[in-house]
């Protein structure tokens, strides 16, 4: 099964991640970027579905920066979730695999964003 973390401090939007993509996948949720680091180097996951705004050491921009630079996390689909519009284009070119605006989160698309994202990975 593949591995998605999750790395999102919104409670109401972990659950509905968890819940919509539990039976696709094997499920990770971590509540702030040390912990999603940490999970990303131990865990390994296929995929990763990333916050910006993150509480702690660590936000969003942080964790896509260490994930990319790290080799043995450089190459995982990211999937950038943000409120932020300036954002899109920073993360792009940091190498997020894609990027969506929080305030247009449906989770059928989202699922679709993650199955895009895997699929060209495995090519």
């Amino acid at each position: 099964m593949v591995k998605l973390l999750i790395v999102e401090d919104d409670m109401l939007l972990d659950e509905a991640y968890r819940r919509k993509y539990s039976e696709k996948y094997d499920v990770r949720v971590a509540a702030n970027g040390e912990d999603g680091l940490k999970a990303a180097q131990t865990w390994e996951p296929d995929l990763i579905l990333l916050d910006i705004y993150l509480p702690g050491k660590f936000d969003g921009i942080d964790v896509l920066r260490e994930l990319k630079s790290n080799p043995k996390t450089t190459n995982v689909p990211v999937l950038v979730i943000t409120n932020l519009p300036d954002a899109v284009d920073k993360v792009m070119k940091m190498g997020a695999g894609m990027c969506m605006m929080k305030t247009d989160v449906d989770l059928n698309i989202v699922e679709e964003a993650l199955d895009s994202l895997l699929e060209k990975s495995e090519r």
